[in-house]
């Protein structure tokens, strides 16, 4: 039998945890041309919600290209990524592939290629310099808008991980977008992100050019009454039965992140395999079976970090993230001067081990933090 719980890849159809409301809400904006910054901490399932979306926009008859910018390492890149995505959106069929790369793209001259699971692809074959850039991206950017008014069907365009052009010089790529899709009235574009201060400036700093551009979306967890509805239904499913109240605790001892929540249940499923029922005291043991399997990963990232980043984050997982700059809280973790907290926590940010949410810090890895509470205190 399968275990019903999927972790770590993206989901679909009956695995995908029921976020109605967020799924809707993303289709009927795309639907009216609304352009949407989906801002998501990792683990929350922000693809897995962004590909459900884009499945259905396509059965309604949306060309769709979905852009995960993580696998951008250069403007080249960036330029063969965008150009074979949005291609292969509008034809599969390599003789009118050809063709429209031709129509579409005349300038940039890419050379077609058959990947090996034999769907067409393209390369760019000469060094794309970054003063150069910006003309044929301009050409990149206008092909959703002339192929949807071409075909006479609209163009669904999502950026993925969007933060990440701030390594290819952002500035210029915001730019150079606004410029172009401010004018497509055929195109509807969303740019998610996990790096949620990152995101969030983008669109509310009057100094960037995304300043009021869209609409802003942040992804919050699973309401619980929903999340527990869903997990009953994939254990009860596959023959299991649960103790009562079971599903609250796994829900309160994962702090009910979509992630650790079916990475958890996963291995209850197994561990509870021959007895087909899972019970307030095979948490713990499974819990601790996790840490084990992580605990290499955990160790690796911990003996990297300086000793007052280790320090910021013994205070946070034994004290939480509240008033984290004020005097007590620096003085009651021996954690020194306050310019040197906030220069290890921006630091931490970065590494996208800790992540902030109003006004309080949390580690992003609900495993992360019991493991440093059970080994590091």
């Amino acid at each position: 039998m399968k275990n019903p719980f999927r972790y770590g890849e993206v989901v679909t159809g009956e695995d995908f945890a029921d976020r109605e409301t967020e799924l809707e809400n993303i289709i009927r904006d795309l639907k009216a041309g609304q352009t949407i910054f989906l801002i998501s901490p990792r683990r929350y399932g922000k693809t897995s919600l962004i590909i459900n979306a884009l499945k259905r926009l396509q059965k309604d008859g949306f060309l769709t290209a979905y852009i995960d910018l993580f696998k951008v390492s250069s403007f080249k890149s960036l330029l063969e990524l965008y150009t074979g995505i949005v291609s292969r959106a509008a034809e599969t069929k390599i003789e009118r592939f050809n063709r429209l790369v031709r129509d579409f793209f005349p300038n940039i001259r890419p050379k077609v290629v058959i990947t090996p699971d034999g769907s067409p692809s393209i390369e760019i074959d000469y060094e794309v310099k970054e003063r150069s850039a910006s003309k044929l991206f301009d050409e990149v950017y206008e092909a959703p808008q002339r192929i949807a008014k071409k075909r006479n069907k609209n163009f669904i365009v999502v950026f993925d991980e969007f933060q990440e052009i701030a390594n290819l010089n952002g500035e210029v790529i915001e730019k150079g977008m606004r410029a172009c899709f401010q004018h497509h009235d055929h195109v509807s574009y969303l740019f998610a992100g996990s790096r949620r201060h990152i995101i969030s400036d983008m669109v509310s700093n009057k100094r960037r050019a995304f300043y009021n551009m869209g609409k802003v979306m942040p992804l919050g967890k699973i309401p619980v009454e929903e999340f527990k509805s869903f997990l009953e239904d994939k254990f009860s499913r596959t023959g299991f039965s649960l103790e009562n109240g079971v599903l609250d605790e796994i829900l309160d001892v994962t702090e009910n992140y979509p992630y650790n929540v079916q990475f958890l249940c996963h291995e209850l499923w197994n561990n509870c395999l021959d007895s087909r029922r899972v019970a307030y005291e095979d948490i713990t043991p499974t819990m601790n079976r996790i840490l084990d399997g992580q605990s290499a990963v955990y160790v690796t990232i911990w003996n990297t970090l300086p000793l007052h980043q280790k320090r910021i984050l013994i205070a946070i997982a034994s004290s939480g993230g509240e008033n984290i700059f004020s005097r007590d809280f620096i003085r009651d973790n021996d954690l020194g001067a306050a310019s040197s907290v906030q220069t290890s926590i921006n630091l931490l940010m970065k590494k996208e081990i800790i992540e902030k949410e109003g006004n309080i810090y949390y580690i992003s890895d609900v495993f992360f933090k019991i493991w440093i509470r059970k080994e590091m205190m």
